[in-house]
């Protein structure tokens, strides 16, 4: 069955010094889109994050939030002395300029943000990657287990909606088959009433003129191929690959055998149930967007 595209999942780790949370959502988007927000140290790696996502999802927006927490102090703080005394000294010539009692303090120093960086080592880089990576295995799995199940729920809803479909062509087709029938004794006797009774009407001339009647509103072809794409989305939405756009693309086709069926027809039966299936069309690619 088809997933759905919305879900979410969340999972924790702690080993070592080391506290890795991840949290991940996923959301209705025509394409793959990724918002993924991690720790600075952790830019490198976003690229196989995001290999991470594509393996599991295909399509949908995903946002993805990844926090380390340090439990230890570590030796990772970097101060640029030589920029800082440059910065003090800067500071101190500009006191001493404009005549400001106030001396130089460390807080002025400190507003200067490039001076303090944080640099973790390389083995310190994989330890925690090596943590985030199982983190956000984990909470993609809680991800997909939920799109899974509510893909299950959409998938019957619309199963329900193609045979309620599949009914309603049913029907039109049963109303077609003696449409042919009542159109013929319709002019006829149309023709009665315009006519007077001393008037003898040429047979085969009405006759052609009731075959062109016939034709003109004749919708056996547009039931057959509705027919097609009926069983052409059964088949996508038992599949396990992600259909939703093809799905779509067969919902319009069947929204376009529909209004040709009702731009042609003159039975009020089979413009009753063709307005139905406008309905139900419309209803199933509303569903849809939820499909991956």
């Amino acid at each position: 069955m088809p997933k759905s595209m919305t879900g979410y999942g969340k999972c924790e780790k702690t080993e070592q010094n080391y506290r890795v949370i991840c949290e991940i959502k996923s959301l209705n988007s025509k394409y793959f889109v990724t918002d993924i927000q991690s720790p600075s140290f952790m830019f490198g790696r976003e690229n196989e994050i995001v290999q991470l996502i594509q393996s599991v999802v295909k399509r949908g927006k995903i946002t993805l939030r990844l926090y380390v927490e340090f439990l230890a102090p570590l030796n990772a703080v970097r101060i640029d002395y030589g920029l800082a005394r440059s910065y003090y000294e800067a500071l101190e010539n500009l006191v001493s300029q404009l005549g400001i009692p106030e001396p130089v303090n460390l807080d002025n120093i400190l507003r200067f943000r490039d001076l303090v960086r944080f640099e973790l080592s390389q083995q310190q880089e994989e330890e925690i990657f090596e943590i985030a990576r199982d983190v956000v295995t984990r909470a993609l799995k809680m991800l997909d287990d939920e799109r899974i199940d509510e893909g299950l729920r959409l998938s019957r809803d619309l199963e329900m909606m193609l045979q309620q479909l599949s009914d309603i062509q049913n029907e039109v087709s049963a109303f077609s088959e003696d449409s042919a029938t009542l159109m013929r004794e319709k002019i006829r006797q149309d023709l009665r009433k315009l006519l007077d009774d001393n008037i003898q009407l040429n047979q085969e001339l009405l006759e052609n003129a009731v075959v062109l009647a016939v034709q003109r509103v004749d919708i056996r072809e547009e039931l057959a191929r509705l027919r097609s794409h009926l069983d052409k989305a059964q088949h996508l939405l038992r599949s396990n690959e992600p259909v939703g756009n093809h799905l779509d693309f067969v919902a319009q086709e069947m929204f376009r055998e529909i209004n040709t069926i009702l731009s042609k027809s003159q039975d009020q039966r089979i413009i009753d149930a063709a307005l139905r299936a406008k309905v139900l069309i419309s209803q199933f690619r509303e569903q849809l967007q939820n499909i991956e």
